[in-house]
């Protein structure tokens, strides 16, 4: 039962990724990093939380990976809720 609900988290999570707003096509094993913008819209980024200088112009959501089944691993998240 654990392991069918970590699958079911997987899958929830990358269906919110995918609608996210991104600006590239990613790479399977590549890390990227997902943001809320101020109106509630999700979009992801290669730039990490740390690398965006005193502010960073999004909330810090989560730091994910793209598997090779297109699922995502959330490898950290922030305070946001996924």
């Amino acid at each position: 039962a654990t392991q069918a609900k970590a699958i079911q988290n997987r899958v929830n999570i990358s269906e919110r990724i995918y609608l996210a707003e991104m600006n590239f096509g990613p790479i399977i094993g590549k890390i990227y990093h997902l943001y809320r913008r101020e109106n509630g819209g999700d979009v992801m980024s290669m730039i990490a939380p740390h690398e965006w200088g005193k502010k960073a112009p999004y909330q810090y959501v989560a730091t994910i990976k793209l598997l090779a089944d297109h699922t995502w691993d959330v490898l950290d998240t922030g305070e946001l809720e996924i």
